[in-house]
């Protein structure tokens, strides 16, 4: 039969499943073109179906190639409600009364198939028998809404926060909640504060002073996250489609699949956060104190000032702002910690694609493994960097508030004075011994953590794609490079205040650091 010049294959109201009914429909070429004499334009190919449902004007996003080829294999996997609407059109021809028909019984045949599903997997429960098959996705569409019915999908929302051409996005949040901070500093009066813990030293402990926020907070967090932000967006909307299009790689799942399967992660990132980073330390170190009216805190910045001059902060006014400067810290180690699992997932899932192409010497393949892996090498790279330089202006800023130096530049000038024998007056610990710094080491050994985690799986999937390529030029020297700035890095962090001359370390590492964040990574040559 012939609609609108097209083949035309009447329902049958069957009892096969959506997998046995495409197949036959595929096969006898339904919806396609007819010659002269009636007779289909052949069956229907993946790219040629792919080609027709995105040509259809309703259908704006159009469907990849490869969610179309997983419809043609024999396999458990379904098809969503949106892309059996797009292919009852196709099957009816574009006659509105046989597409609507095509679509009842697509639908019922996917509700076998459904039901086939869940009656195989009964029997595997009841036998204990797992399952010998990959894990495939069929159609990325209908797994995804499967996830998004479960409530609040914390993970996806998360992953969004970090998403979209607008990089600016979370800067601007870092920047305005500090801006707050800001106005209730100078408002209050302790912007520029100083106090005496010593006979002859006015120490300055104002927010102004304030290296950790104003440096680490202002500066090197919002160009991190602008860093995740690139990556994530080139990752989802270039490379990882150039590479599955490119490598006809379908055993893997989509990214949203995958960004909801860490949703455990994720939220364990938000109790860590906001209970362990925000609550513990805000009650601990500030409300207990501040509480007690206890003087003989040893740390004493611009907010604990009310401990040692309640005329100039109340006890009431410090709790309130302290309240909100932890609240506000636990918001931005969230969107950091949110970044560095955001950067393990990429590499691991770049390393799995690449695990599952059959031939990853030929050139074109070649090209973009190593030109993603490239991108990936140095944004986590990148981000490690700064996330030490992070963790160092903490420490930093916390440790000279527990000296006796009246001012963090003249603690510098001081040590690197000791160290090149310019003067011999030693600066001393007010308590004795420096405080345990736990945000800040906390921080330092998770940027470790997660540059080794993402690094091995990325490696190994470039090891694999450059065996048998003797064309591609090694850098082995690129890892040591990278290893090394990073424990120098890492050994500067923890000497700070440990040894004489620690200043002068502080400056190698930020030299250091500087000239490595400009490297351009390229693993192959362009």
């Amino acid at each position: 039969m012939i609609k609108n010049n097209k083949f035309y294959v009447e329902p049958q109201r069957e009892t096969a499943n959506f997998k046995q009914l495409f197949a036959r429909l595929a096969a006898a070429g339904a919806g396609r073109p007819v010659d002269d004499k009636g007779f289909p334009d052949g069956p229907w190919t993946p790219e040629k179906l792919a080609e027709a449902i995105s040509s259809i004007d309703a259908n704006p996003k159009g469907i990849e190639v490869r969610a179309v080829q997983m419809w043609f294999q024999d396999n458990d996997n379904g098809i969503s409600n949106e892309n059996i609407r797009w292919l009852a059109r196709i099957f009816g021809c574009h006659d509105p009364e046989a597409a609507s028909q095509w679509q009842a019984e697509l639908t019922a045949a996917k509700e076998r198939l459904a039901c086939e599903r869940r009656a195989k997997n009964k029997e595997l429960v009841v036998d204990d028998l797992p399952s010998s098959e990959p894990y495939t996705v069929e159609d990325p569409t209908a797994q995804d809404a499967e996830h998004e019915i479960r409530g609040i999908n914390l993970a996806l929302r998360s992953e969004a926060m970090f998403s979209g051409p607008n990089l600016l996005n979370l800067p601007i949040f870092i920047w305005g909640g500090l801006g707050v901070l800001w106005f209730l500093a100078f408002i209050l009066g302790v912007h520029s504060i100083t106090y005496s813990p010593l006979d002859g030293v006015e120490k300055q402990v104002g927010l102004i002073w304030s290296i950790g926020w104003n440096v680490g907070d202002a500066i090197l967090l919002p160009i991190f996250l602008i860093v995740v932000t690139a990556l994530l967006n080139s990752w989802k909307q270039t490379e990882r489609t150039r590479l599955l299009e490119t490598t006809n790689v379908t055993n893997v799942r989509s990214w949203r699949s995958k960004v909801t399967s860490f949703r455990m992660s994720f939220w364990a990132i938000l109790l860590i956060c906001f209970l362990l980073i925000f609550l513990v330390q805000w009650a601990g170190v500030y409300l207990l104190p501040l509480l007690k009216n206890d003087p003989g805190v040893p740390m004493i910045d611009w907010m604990l000032i009310a401990l040692v001059e309640p005329e100039t902060l109340s006890s009431h006014a410090a709790i309130f702002v302290s309240f909100l400067s932890f609240l506000y810290a636990g918001l931005i180690y969230w969107f950091l910690f949110i970044g560095l699992l955001l950067l393990f997932m990429i590499s691991a899932d770049f390393a799995e694609i690449c695990s599952s192409i059959d031939e990853p010497e030929r050139d074109p393949i070649l090209h973009l493994i190593l030109a993603s892996g490239s991108k990936i090498i140095q944004s986590v790279y990148r981000c490690t960097v700064l996330g030490i330089l992070v963790a160092l202006t903490i420490k930093l800023n916390g440790a000279y508030l527990v000296t006796d130096a009246e001012s963090l530049s003249g603690w510098l000038i001081h040590d690197a004075a000791l160290f090149f024998e310019f003067r011999d007056d030693e600066w001393m610990w007010i308590t004795g011994s420096p405080s345990s710094f736990f945000t800040s080491f906390l921080l330092l050994f998770l940027l470790c953590f997660v540059f080794v985690a993402c690094m091995l799986p990325v490696n190994l999937a470039l090891n694999k794609a450059l065996h048998g390529a003797a064309s591609v030029p090694r850098k082995p020297a690129l890892w040591f490079r990278m290893g090394l700035v990073l424990t120098i890095l890492a050994a500067g962090y923890l000497l700070v205040g440990q040894v004489t001359g620690f200043s002068v370390i502080l400056c190698i590492c930020l030299v250091v650091s500087l000239a490595s964040l400009s490297w351009k990574i390229e693993l192959i040559n362009q």
